[in-house]
């Protein structure tokens, strides 16, 4: 229905005007109402019609419908306005129980924004029946239960509200039950079942009945649940065996699970009364439970743990068989299980006495070790055999007693064959599958030093290089001895019995390593040979030796040495003489041998010397004839000799030769005659021996080679065959790079001889030839071999008879508990041992896995008790208690075997387990029940352990004894008469058992019996109906309410359990949990009054007996609100960017606020932070608000304002919640891009390289996006620059497209410009000068006279006469023209030339006789550039006499010429034009720095301060000077040059125009330098 009625035209109109009015303070809200369930297209109503809109401007101002968090259920046609249902709407899922159920939607429309609300009723219909949880509900009631017991059921719910959710409850007719719905007015009550009748289940045993609930809608709905009643049985009959004893043969060993026996008992009852549960009986001991189980369902008793005959050979078990009712009755039988002996024990064995290790010499017959083998098992599994293998070990087993054996030798022993003998001892049973054990021994065999050290081989032969370093290692010998321990620890020492060693070497004593305890000198010392001796440590020790041959290698360590006349004695050769003349020869000697001590000569410096030496001989001779002419002097010779060793060594020799005419010859040799002088020989014979020597040797090297080769040969086959393959073995001996060359059969190298040199990489290998010994016998190895004495074999052989015929056996007993001391046996006599010979044969006794419980006195041989002997600890239940002991002598080893048995007394008093023993026993339990009881036990055995009972007299028990078998007895429990539980509740009583030992011994156990009370009563609650008020949001665990309910009975029947049997709404098993043992009720989730206010639950107290009776209350729970839930705020349709030219009133964003407390918790404000801001909020419908423009916005201040809603609620204490927004302004393109000056001086040096980046501009844009996007072009309009410079129209980067050439161009200024992609797009400029920068790319150029006009001087001539001047001039600029003179040689020239006026002059006086002669001049001509370029001009001078001078003006005038000027007028105009330009470049300077200081005040008024900033422009160097003030560097003259790294600045005097008027800047300038 629509909220206003229009009646008519007049009143309609008047409801739209004052609609429109509301409209505009504030939209309004209009309401309708629709049923669930309606179908697609119901008409809810006209909302373009009620909400003043035309249908016209539905489209274009986008009308549309919000649903806040719903789906969409309604819409709306545009084209009529109407809105309709379109979707299903069900209110039970909408809305679920709650009374008031309302969809809320916006309407919003554009241009204006506006927001309209809009709330549709859904209204509940009878669409849901009541509905139970389960379609049948199962009840179990006792046919023991009273009349009026009352049994609650499952109600039914209804999703419905109000009337329909009324719901009635109806049972089927029946003769046994009636229905308790609960009165008119509590009609959501859940039903009770209550009976009327006595219920028999031998007559009826399942009733069905038909719970019918009705809602109060209309029509009426119903549901239903069938209701099964079953009849429970009364506990009345006992659990009956079929056998009460039964017997079972069963295997040892038998596998885990192996079914016994199973065993059947029956009940009569029906139910858990006739289900039966079998367990052992208490009076079972706990070892028979761990080897048998018993299944509590079947009956089957199985195997558990492990059956062993040697344990246990017969099992009496007591098994009682339970029914499951309450009280439990039960019946009992006896299983006895007779267990059966396998062959299941492998043979035992234990190793005693082992002796070892054992002496390589001990005699046959010696014992090693003792051994004991047993077995558990019986009869012939229990007979065992023994053997020792691997056979062919000499060792052998002999039987002592029984299954005791001894290991004893049956051979003779050698450790260095055997060291170790592993054996194992083998035992096996006589059973049908016989098993076995062993034992591995392992026999170490000691040694006995029978062997001596040995080498490998007799001898070694070492070679070591001379000049070794004191102490240096040269080899290792090493012994071995077969022996072990001290008697194989092996010393050192050398043999210096035939000559004394100890300066030269030395060995280790302990690791063989031989030692050169000096250096060794190949001139003095060429062989060393001795014998290093080798001892062990046994006793006695013994020895074994090796020859040692060591040949000390000659190393190149001595220079040649010349030997001959003195080096001032002239050998005199007269000339002339022909080429190839001998003149002398050297001679030199070298102390080492071979390679080293071969020599070789040379002449220091034989480039231009007309003499020659021999490279080998040493023969100073002429190269080529030597003249007459060349006489008359004296020539000494260097030559250098030097000899062939790997370092080569080296000497000189100075040789002089004295060259004479024939005629001085005949006076020199007159001269040398009477000196008493001879003249030297042309040749040495030395050198002549030398070389026959050396070819000799050679010659017999290779002729012995030759026959080892040939020998070798024939021998290979015979060596094979006598010796076997030798392995040859390289071993480093020394530090010093000496080695050895070891073979299995190598020899002494002998008759080597001291003037042979051998090389050091010369290796010699001897043939395996067999070493003899000095009586020429081969020495052949023997087997270590041992021969005992006669005598030793002898008392051997006796001793070994005496172990073939074994050791007898000797038998006591004695009572157990005997005294310290108590008399056994005179053991030594029995024995056959003499009393004297106990303490040194070390008689001693060994008991075997028991304490000492009996000692022998030695003194007397008497075998007595040592400590108490109790034959139950020791034996248990074994009627045989026999101890073992084994009596031990040596020298020689002997063993006796020895039985004491431990005769049994009536010690031990029947015991009981427990003290006290406790019976529940209920009061209804029925005359003649039986209740097994644990009878006592007594450690003792035969008639000392033969028990009977007595019970107490009383009224109600006797006690029954069934004998089981000879020695076990059952015993029972039996009830004779009823019990009374309010009569007496405990009954006391005591069991006596004996024994039937002398004397009797007893013992006791106290029963103490309670009745158990029959469950007769129900609980009661004290109220029917508990109300409560909880707070919502209260804490997990805080308790609500504390049920309490009575039950007069005891026990477990007086034990109360609660239980929830329903909850309104279901889910509130969610939110409180009841406690089951004390009825307390707590918080489990969270509550909310939100979510909920109002629950309901249904509680069930029931007590813990056999069947369990109940009571029944409701607990209705009130949630209060607390002010938990912040206001929450929702940001919709938020318009942004906002453009910065929006006009005020805009709407930015809906906001809505909502707070899901009740109250004043859920009244809620609403402002917004921070203030001063261009926005204000603007209510529009309860808690519904508009963000609208208040101000007018620009971007460039503020581009985005941030804010912050703030929802407050009125609770106590209140909560708020905000909601923080960006609102970030849109750009409009309202700003011209700009530069941060408006013009730049930029300074670039010439000959730049192509596309060369000069400089960067920038404009800078306050707007965004393409508003700020700047491009950059070249303003041509003057004149066209795009041959000379581009701009990047991104980066605004400034390119030289070509070289500069300050020579052609020296200024360019051009525009550049900016501009913006707005829409429109706006403009910028700024104006660029370029000053091209001069450098020093041209070199001097010379201009004058041709070069080879000579200049003509007279002399003499004064010092600084000036002769001409040189005339260059440079293209360049500054100190790049500024050029200097200098002289290319002016070493001993006597000109010079002015080093910048250029004129030549002389540096000294020139004399008349230095004429006659052309000098040319070569001068050099540079610049000042920092890459100085030069050029060169050669200058002729003319020297003449004066005579000479009047004939040259003569001819030069005949030849039309002039003489030149001594001085040119160029250079006197250049000194006045710089001494012009200076002065007037120092005037200006002065000017400047008065008008400075005059206008200094007057600046800073006008202009301000100028503050410098240096700014790097290009990537070739460049910099940037600017100020705020600086001008343009005008009127460059382009002949006045600049340095690069010169700074002027001008003084800030304002510019003015042609016309005379003051041009004014209107931004900084800067000024840029380029390098």
């Amino acid at each position: 229905m629509v909220a206003w009625q229009k009646d008519d035209g007049a009143k309609w109109l008047l409801q739209l005007i004052l609609l429109h009015t509301a409209w505009e303070v504030g939209s309004g809200q209009l309401h309708y109402s629709v049923l669930e369930e309606s179908q697609h297209g119901t008409f809810v109503g006209r909302i373009a019609q009620d909400l003043g809109l035309e249908l016209s401007e539905l489209v274009p101002r986008m009308f549309r419908i919000v649903s806040k968090g719903q789906e969409e259920y309604f819409q709306v046609n545009v084209q009529n306005g109407v809105l309709f249902v379109n979707s299903r709407i069900d209110r039970e899922e909408l809305c679920a129980k709650n009374m008031d159920c309302a969809i809320h939607l916006e309407v919003i429309v554009d241009k204006p924004l506006r927001v309209f609300h809009v709330e549709v009723e859904i209204k509940d219909i009878n669409d849901n029946a009541p509905v139970f949880s389960v379609h049948e509900q199962i009840l179990a009631i006792s046919e023991s239960r009273l009349i009026g017991s009352r049994f609650l059921l499952s109600s039914a719910s209804d999703a419905d509200i109000d009337a329909n959710a009324l719901i009635t409850y109806k049972l089927s007719l029946n003769d046994y039950f009636i229905l308790d719905s609960g009165s008119e007015e509590n009609q959501r009550k859940s039903p009770v079942l209550v009976l009327k009748a006595p219920l028999d289940r031998e007559k009826d045993p399942l009733h069905r009945l038909l719970l019918i609930a009705t809602d109060g809608g209309k029509p009426q709905l119903s549901g239903t649940v069938q209701l099964m009643i079953n009849v429970v049985d009364a506990n009345d009959n006992l659990p009956v065996f079929n056998q009460s004893v039964y017997r079972v043969q069963l295997l040892e060993n038998a596998a885990n699970g192996t079914l016994v026996i199973k065993l059947n008992a029956t009940d009569l009852d029906e139910g858990i009364n006739k289900e039966i549960s079998y367990f052992f009986s208490n009076n079972v001991p706990s070892s028979f439970t761990k080897v048998f189980s018993i299944n509590s369902n079947t009956g089957e008793l199985r195997v558990f743990g492990k059956v062993d005959f040697e344990d246990v050979n017969l099992y009496d078990l007591q098994i009682v068989a339970e029914d499951k009712g309450i009280p439990p009755l039960s019946g009992h039988c006896e299983v006895r299980i007779e267990v059966l002996d396998m062959n299941d024990n492998a043979p035992e064995m234990t190793v005693s006495s082992l002796s070892v290790p054992v002496p390589e010499n001990s005699p046959p017959g010696t014992v090693v070790a003792l051994i004991s083998i047993s077995d558990r098992d019986s009869g012939a599994n229990g007979q065992v055999t023994c053997s020792v293998r691997p056979s062919g070990l000499p060792f052998k087993l002999t039987s002592t007693f029984r299954n005791y054996y001894s290991l004893v030798l049956a051979e003779p022993l050698d450790r260095e064959q055997v060291a170790e003998y592993s054996l194992v001892v083998f035992a096996e049973d006589q059973g049908d599958l016989p098993l076995s054990a062993s034992s591995s021994l392992v026999v170490p065999i000691s040694d006995v030093n029978d062997n001596a050290p040995t080498f490998p081989q007799p001898s070694y032969t070492i070679f070591v290089k001379e000049n070794n370093p004191p102490g240096a290692h040269i080899f290792t010998v090493s012994a071995s001895d077969p022996d072990v321990a001290e008697n194989a620890l092996v010393s050192y020492w050398l043999d210096e019995k035939l000559w004394p060693l100890s300066s030269y070497i030395s060995v280790h004593s302990e690791s063989g390593k031989l030692y050169a305890l000096q250096p060794l000198d190949y001139e003095e010392v060429k062989l060393l040979e001795f014998q290093v001796r080798a001892k062990d440590a046994g006793l006695p020790s013994l020895c074994g030796n090796v020859t040692i041959q060591v040949f000390v290698l000659d190393e190149n360590d001595n220079a040649p040495a010349v030997s001959g006349p003195a080096e001032g004695t002239p050998t005199l050769v007269k000339v002339p003489v022909a080429a190839g003349h001998v003149v002398g020869k050297i001679h030199a000697l070298d102390a080492d041998s071979g390679y080293n001590a071969w020599l070789r000569y040379e002449l220091h410096d034989a480039t231009s010397s007309p003499w020659r030496v021999g490279l080998y001989s040493g023969e100073i001779s002429t190269t080529r004839a030597v003249e007459e002419a060349e006489g008359s002097n004296i020539q000494n010779l260097l030559v250098l000799v030097k000899d062939h060793g790997k370092q080569v060594l080296s000497t000189t020799a100075t040789f002089s030769v004295s060259l004479v005419a024939s005629a001085q010859a005949a006076q020199s040799d007159a001269r040398l005659s009477r000196m008493g002088g001879s003249a030297k020989p042309l040749a040495d014979t030395a050198n002549l021996y030398l070389i026959i020597a050396i070819c000799s040797v050679s010659s017999l090297f290779l002729l012995v080679i030759l026959v080892y080769v040939a020998l070798r040969c024939q021998s290979q086959d015979k060596e094979a065959m006598m010796y076997g393959p030798g392995t040859a073995t390289l071993v480093c001996a020394s530090e010093v790079g000496s080695w050895s060359y070891s073979n299995r059969h190598s020899h002494i190298l002998a008759g080597v001889s001291g003037d042979v040199g051998t090389k050091s990489d010369l290796m010699v290998f001897s043939p395996n030839i067999p070493v003899l010994a000095e009586s020429g016998k081969e020495l052949v190895p023997n087997a270590a071999g041992q021969a005992d004495s006669v005598k030793g074999w002898l008392l051997h052989l006796l001793l070994l008879t005496a172990w073939e015929m074994g050791s007898g056996q000797l038998q006591y007993s004695v009572p157990e508990e005997s005294q310290h001391g108590t008399f056994v046996g005179r053991i030594a006599q029995d024995l056959g041992l003499e009393v004297s010979e106990l303490v040194p044969r070390m008689f001693r006794m060994l008991s075997k896995g028991h304490g000492d419980y009996f000692e022998v006195n030695v003194q007397n041989g008497i075998l007595f008790v040592n400590s108490r002997i109790d034959r139950e600890e020791l034996c248990a239940e074994s009627v045989v208690c026999i101890i073992h002991l084994e009596a031990l002598v040596d020298k020689p080893l002997r063993v006796f075997h020895v039985q004491v048995e431990i005769v049994d007394i009536n010690d031990n008093a029947p015991v009981f387990s427990l003290t006290e023993k406790h019976l529940d026993i209920a009061e209804s339990s029925v005359r003649g029940a039986q209740f097994p009881l644990e009878g006592a036990s007594d450690a003792d055995i035969n008639a000392n352990s033969l028990l009977t009972y007595k019970l107490t007299p009383n009224l109600h028990f006797t006690l029954q004894v069934t004998e089981s078998h000879e020695h076990s007895a059952s015993l029972f429990l039996v009830l004779r008469k009823p019990l009374d539980r309010e009569e007496n509740a405990v009954h006391h009583l005591l069991i006596t058992a004996t024994d039937g030992g002398q004397p009797q011994l007893t013992g006791t156990v106290q029963l103490l019996i309670k009745v158990l009370d029959a469950n007769d009563n129900s609980p009661v609650f004290n109220q029917s109906v508990y109300k409560v008020q909880l707070f919502e949001n209260t804490d997990n665990g805080l308790l609500v309410i504390r049920l309490n309910t009575t039950d007069l009975d005891e026990g477990t029947n007086r034990e109360v359990s609660y239980i929830s049997r329903s909850f309104s709404p279901p889910n509130g098993k969610e939110k409180f949990v009841l406690d089951q043992e004390t009825g307390e009720i707590h918080v489990k989730g969270n509550i909310d009054f939100e979510e909920r206010n109002f629950y309901e639950m249904q509680v069930e107290a029931k007590d813990k007996g056999n069947l369990p009776l109940s009571g029944y209350c409701k607990v209705l729970i009130e949630v209060l609100d607390v002010n938990d839930n912040a206001p929450e705020v929702i940001v919709s349709s938020l318009s942004v960017p906002v453009p910065e030219n929006s006009p005020l009133g805009t709407v930015v964003a809906l906001i809505s606020i909502s707070d899901r407390d009740s109250g004043a918790n859920g009244q809620v404000t609403c402002l917004m932070r921070p203030s001063g801001l261009p926005f204000k909020l603007t209510s529009t419908f309860k808690n519904y608000y508009s963000l609208v423009l208040a101000e007018p916005l620009d971007r460039e201040q503020v581009a985005e304002y941030s804010l912050v809603v703030l929802a407050q609620d009125q609770g106590d204490p209140s909560l708020s919640a905000s909601s923080s927004m960006v609102v970030p302004i849109s750009d409009v393109n309202d700003n011209a891009p700009t530069f941060a000056q408006p013009s730049y001086t930029i300074f670039v040096k010439e000959n730049n390289p192509p596309g060369a980046h000069i400089f960067t501009v920038s404009a800078s844009d306050p707007d965004v996006a393409e508003n700020a996007l700047v491009s950059y072009w070249l303003d041509e309009k003057l004149w066209p620059l795009s041959s000379y410079i581009s701009v990047h129209s991104e980066s605004g980067k400034l390119y030289a497209l070509q070289p500069l050439d300050y020579e052609e161009l020296k200024l360019l200024e051009f525009q550049v410009r900016a501009k913006d992609a707005g829409l429109p797009s706006l403009c910028g400029n700024v104006t660029i000068q370029v000053f091209v920068l001069d450098e020093n790319d041209n070199a001097p150029a010379v201009s004058g006279p041709a070069e080879d006009t000579p200049t003509l001087v007279k002399v003499p001539v004064a010092a600084g006469h000036v002769v001409t001047k040189i005339r260059a001039l440079d293209a360049d600029s500054g100190y790049n023209a500024w050029l200097r003179y200098e002289l290319h040689d002016i070493s001993s020239s006597p000109w010079r030339v002015g080093l910048y006026s250029g004129e030549i002059s002389t540096a000294r006086a020139l004399e008349e006789a230095e004429g006659s002669n052309i000098q040319s001049l070569l001068v050099v001509v540079k610049d000042h550039g920092k890459q100085v370029l030069s050029t060169t001009a050669t200058f002729s001078v003319s020297l003449v006499a004066s005579a000479q001078a009047a004939q040259s003006d003569a001819r030069l005038s005949r030849m039309g010429g002039t003489t030149k000027p001594l001085a040119d007028t160029t250079n006197l105009y250049l000194i006045i034009a710089i001494c012009s330009v200076s002065s007037l470049f120092l005037l200006v300077i002065l000017v400047y720095v008065a008008l400075r200081c005059q206008s200094q005040a007057e600046e800073a008024m006008v202009y301000g301060p100028g503050t410098a900033t240096l700014v790097c422009a290009s990537e070739v160097g460049s910099w940037s000077y600017s100020n705020r003030h600086s001008h343009i560097l005008a009127g460059v003259s382009g002949d006045a040059g600049a340095k690069s790294d010169l700074m002027v600045f001008s003084p800030n005097v304002p510019i003015l125009t042609e016309s005379g008027k003051e041009l004014v800047p209107n931004a900084a300038g800067q000024v840029s330098y380029f390098h």
